[in-house]
C-alpha cells in the first residue's frame, strides 16, 4: 500500500549477483498501480512485481537464498525484505537506484514481516529475540531499535495506519489469536477481536476506516473486513481454500491476496463494492506450479520520472510477459 529525499547507506555493500542488472527502459507512466510478491519459481523465493492486472512481470531478486516479504519505502526508492541469506531470518534493505544494500537487523534470533512506516522514518518487524514473538521497530539505517509489545505470547504481523500513529498487529496471549492495535509507540493497547478461531494478517485500508484480515470464523480461512474499531465484521470471500495476506489497493475498492483456491497458492484479487455491502468477484491473477505469496502495494514512486521525457524510467529490465505463461 511522494517526494524524494537523500539517503547515505552506512556500512552497505554493492549488491553483486543478487539483484537484476537494471536497464533503464522508458515506459509511459504507470496508469494502473503494482503489487510486489514472493515466489518460488525460480526454484527459491525470489521476489517479484507485476501489475495489479497480473501483467508486466518483473523479477526483482536473484540470489539461491530466500528472499520474501518486501515493503517499500512511502517514496518508492527502497525496499525493505527477509532474508536467509546469512544463516538466519534477517531483514535487509535495499537503495534501488544503486542497487546498495545493507542488513538492518543482525541478531541470531528470526526477524520477519516488515512493514515501513508512512513517513518513512521506521520499519516495524517482529522477532523472537527476547524469547516470544514481539514487534519492534527501527529506523532504516538500523539505528533506535525499539521494543513495542511485552507480553507474554506471541506478537506479530505488525500494519501501520495510514496516518503513522497507530499500528495493528495479531497475538496470541491467551489460547486464541486475535488482532490489536495500538500506539506506535507501544501504548494504549486495545483488543479488535475475540473469537476463538485464530485472526491474523491484519491490513489497514487507505482510508484508515478499516482493517481486512484472515480468519476461520466460519469453518475455513477467508478475507475479512472490519471497522478499525472493531465493529461491523465482514466476509469477503467464501470457499474451502486458505485465503491470506490480504493488501488493499490504493484506492481502497479492491484487496489482493495470495489463496490455493486452484490447488497452488496465488495471487487473486477482488473488489470491495458497495457502502453496506461486499461483492466476491475473485480474480486470479498469477498462474504457476509453485508458490506465488506475500503481495505488497509498489509505490508509484518506484518509477522515477525520466529527465529529457515525460515518461516514467523503470529500475529494471521489463521481463516483457504476463505472470499467467
Amino acid at each position: 500500500m511522494i517526494g524524494k529525499f537523500a539517503y547515505i547507506v552506512l556500512g552497505t555493500t554493492i549488491l553483486l549477483g543478487h539483484l537484476l542488472l537494471a536497464v533503464n527502459l522508458c515506459v509511459s507512466a504507470p496508469d494502473v498501480p503494482y503489487i510486489a510478491f514472493s515466489s518460488k519459481r525460480s526454484g527459491n523465493y525470489d521476489i517479484y512485481m507485476m501489475d495489479i492486472n497480473g501483467k508486466n512481470l518483473e523479477q526483482l531478486t536473484d540470489d539461491p537464498a530466500d528472499e520474501f516479504d518486501p515493503t517499500f519505502s512511502p517514496d518508492g526508492q527502497r525496499m525493505a525484505y527477509v532474508s536467509n541469506r546469512d544463516g538466519n531470518l534477517e531483514i535487509y534493505v535495499i537503495y534501488l537506484p544503486t542497487k546498495v544494500f545493507h542488513r538492518l537487523t543482525n541478531h541470531p534470533a528470526r526477524d520477519d514481516n516488515p512493514a515501513w512506516s508512512p513517513d518513512g522514518r521506521w520499519i516495524a518487524f517482529d522477532s523472537n529475540r527476547a524469547g516470544p514473538i514481539d514487534i519492534y521497530k527501527i529506523e532504516p539505517s538500523g539505528e533506535n531499535l525499539q521494543r513495542l509489545t511485552h507480553e507474554r505470547d506471541n506478537n506479530y504481523n505488525a500494519d501501520w495506519s495510514p496516518d503513522g500513529q497507530s499500528i495493528v498487529f495479531a497475538a496470541k496471549w491467551a489460547k486464541n489469536v486475535d488482532i490489536y492495535v495500538m500506539n506506535a509507540d507501544g501504548g494504549n493497547l486495545k483488543r479488535l477481536t475475540n473469537e476463538p478461531q485464530a485472526d491474523n494478517v491484519p491490513a489497514w485500508s487507505p482510508n484508515g476506516k478499516q482493517i481486512a484480515f484472515s480468519t476461520a470464523l466460519i469453518g475455513n480461512r477467508d478475507i475479512y473486513i472490519m471497522n478499525a474499531d472493531g465493529g461491523k465484521v465482514r466476509r469477503l470471500t467464501h470457499h474451502p481454500a486458505v485465503d491470506w495476506s490480504p493488501v488493499w489497493g490504493p484506492d481502497g475498492q479492491s484487496i489482493v491476496f495470495h489463496s490455493k483456491l486452484e490447488a497452488n497458492d496465488d495471487i487473486y484479487i477482488m473488489d470491495v463494492e458497495g457502502a453496506n455491502r461486499v461483492i466476491d468477484k475473485r480474480r486470479r491473477l498469477t498462474r504457476h506450479v509453485t508458490k506465488d505469496q506475500d503481495p505488497t502495494g509498489v509505490p508509484v514512486g518506484f518509477f522515477s520520472v525520466s529527465p529529457t521525457a515525460n515518461t516514467y524510467t523503470t529500475l529494471w529490465g521489463r521481463l516483457k510477459q504476463s505472470v499467467h505463461d
